[in-house]
């Protein structure tokens, strides 16, 4: 799961709901009709989980070992980034960019059993050409796109095995991807096919996205793609092929009678059918914040209810349980529901989560934090294991966010997960299942 730095979540929030490179200012180059910039990041972590899977411990995934209940690893990446801009008249410019990605983790391995000491790779991250030519861009090759938050469509690499940083997850790019966009200003409109890589599933999604800003009211959008699933080198993990997903939206919506109140909401299906398999899935949710921007520290208090279908009965040629996708991570919470859960429980599908969270911002630069979970199982079954009730746990963090330049973000931060009864029952064990995170990202 990619850890976007939150400096790129802010400005996402602020409008930016839809858009196919993330930036930020590097070096700045130019040279008569070319022009272009250079920038460069890197980013570090290192994470202790204890009582891993409540106690019950974890296995290599490649090798089946037993690796214990504690595990202790770090993770770093680095990646040099460059982009060009070739005018040839004031409408019309030619487009080139890329990046390569190098990451490795050390230690353990992480608390999932994805990665292992020294497991690491170089590689082409984004690779894109296209051109511009007034409203109109199109680029093609391996590059990034998001659709809203990245509740449905964001990464398209699964960093695990002998990719490495497994819980940094650098890599985002969508390995085969052609973006055909137009910029109306208020309105945004996206055509796209994005192939995803083989960890992932190895799917490809064709479909078209619309974002349209009202007034700086709300950014209502809307999204409809078809999945078709690829001769991939792994096996997908669910049937995919076929998949019709439809997708409507409201974003950062603001009434200016309690412009201290910002409400969110999302609401998703799948459905169509493909090799058999006829899709009936959905998922949704409503979040709402209020800033209590006369208090010390501008509280931020919010509650969000999360809904991902699951699927009662896995004989059947039915798939109602939600296929998360290509979801992906910008935030707190957005869309890894719990740092603990979301990394290695449930991975949005089969589960309904009240969240609940306070934010302070005790300096400029300085931001201190709360989240808790409350994890339920949609259907009584958990990765095919029936329970006998759904309530399966409850993750709570408390993080320290600090930005000492605008380059520059570091977090801490403690998380740890009670189980529940649906727990208890698959894993055998209610040891609280914890995990320390230090990591940091720099951004040139």
């Amino acid at each position: 799961m990619c850890r976007t730095p939150r400096n790129a979540g802010v400005l996402l929030a602020l409008g930016l709901v839809s858009v196919s490179q993330f930036t930020w200012a590097g070096y700045k180059f130019e040279d008569g009709d070319l022009s272009g910039e250079f920038s460069f990041s890197a980013g570090g972590s290192t994470v202790t989980a204890r009582n891993i899977n409540f106690g019950a411990g974890v296995k290599d995934l490649r090798s089946g070992k037993d690796r214990g209940t504690k595990t202790t690893w770090q993770e770093i990446y680095v990646k040099p980034k460059v982009a060009f801009d070739y005018k040839l008249n004031p409408d019309l410019s030619l487009l080139a960019g890329g990046s390569v990605v190098a990451a490795s983790t050390f230690g353990d391995g992480d608390a999932g059993g994805n990665t292992r000491s020294s497991d690491g790779s170089a590689s082409v991250e984004e690779a894109y050409a296209g051109f511009r030519a007034g409203n109109w861009k199109f680029t093609a090759g391996r590059q990034d796109y998001m659709i809203g938050t990245g509740f449905i469509v964001m990464d398209g690499n699964l960093d695990t095995f002998g990719d490495g940083a497994y819980w940094l997850g650098p890599r985002t790019a969508f390995r085969d991807a052609a973006l055909l966009a137009w910029d109306g200003g208020a309105a945004q409109v996206q055509a796209f096919s994005l192939a995803t890589d083989d960890h992932l599933g190895d799917f490809r999604m064709n479909g078209v996205n619309l974002d349209y800003d009202v007034g700086g009211a709300v950014v209502l959008g809307a999204t409809a793609m078809k999945v078709d699933a690829l001769e991939g080198h792994t096996p997908a993990r669910a049937a995919r092929d076929g998949m019709q997903v439809y997708n409507v939206r409201a974003l950062k919506a603001v009434h200016p009678a309690l412009p201290a109140l910002e409400l969110n909401g999302e609401y998703a299906v799948q459905r169509g059918n493909g090799d058999g398999v006829d899709y009936d899935a959905n998922a949704w949710y409503a979040e709402a914040d209020y800033t209590f921007d006369m208090l010390p520290f501008a509280p931020v208090l919010g509650y969000r209810y999360t809904h991902f279908s699951g699927d009662s009965d896995l004989t059947d040629n039915r798939q109602k349980a939600w296929d998360p996708l290509s979801k992906g991570f910008i935030d707190w919470g957005t869309w890894l529901l719990g740092d603990v859960v979301g990394n290695y429980l449930l991975f949005n599908t089969n589960q309904n989560v009240h969240q609940f969270s306070i934010k302070n911002h005790l300096t400029e630069n300085l931001t201190f934090g709360v989240i808790h979970y409350q994890f339920s199982l949609d259907e009584k079954s958990y990765q095919g294991t029936p329970v006998d009730k759904r309530r399966f746990a409850d993750e709570t963090a408390v993080y320290l966010d600090w930005t000492p330049t605008p380059r520059l973000y570091t977090s801490l931060s403690y998380n740890w997960v009670n189980a529940k009864s649906a727990a208890k029952q698959v894993f055998g064990d209610d040891e609280r299942f914890s995990a320390l995170e230090l990591y940091f990202t720099y951004r040139y």
